[in-house]
């Protein structure tokens, strides 16, 4: 009975083992995504892409770029701020034209945006969140717009 009892045990401890294993296996795989490709607008549309395809980021903002059109300019990106809401100010020169907000997913999720207003005479977009703790201005990240 006791050899009974023992051969249970060991390969219940052996089932173990190599269940443990194998998902130590499968959490070490690299996690592949699938990519699109991104269709490029045609020379008739009249929108433009950053030169050399800039992208902005920081803790706080990723892939973060913009494009031009004669009437408007289109900031796209994603952010991940405390409870998806994020500022941003449009300047030209030092001079600050407009201040709003934005929401999308909170953290620690990255919520995409998109933020279009007029393409005249702004030159910068800064985007920045406030600290829930304190109040301050986190995060910044300006965009240079250029003018066409």
């Amino acid at each position: 009975m006791k050899k009974l009892a023992f051969i249970i045990i060991f390969f219940m401890i052996g089932g173990l083992v190599a269940y443990t294993q194998q998902s130590k296996e499968e959490t070490e795989k690299p996690i592949v995504t699938e990519t699109k490709e991104v269709n490029s607008p045609t020379e008739s549309e009249s929108e433009t892409e950053v030169p050399g395809d800039m992208v902005y980021e920081n803790e706080a903002f990723k892939d973060v770029a913009f494009t031009q059109s004669e009437d408007e300019v289109m900031v796209t990106g994603k952010a991940r701020v405390f409870e998806g809401v994020f500022q941003y100010a449009l300047y030209a020169g030092e001079n600050e034209m407009e201040t709003s907000n934005y929401q999308t997913d909170g953290a620690p999720a990255w919520g995409e945006f998109t933020i279009t207003f007029k393409n005249e005479s702004v030159t910068r977009v800064e985007l920045f969140y406030y600290s829930a703790k304190d109040g301050s201005k986190m995060g910044s990240l300006e965009i240079p717009i250029l003018m066409e």
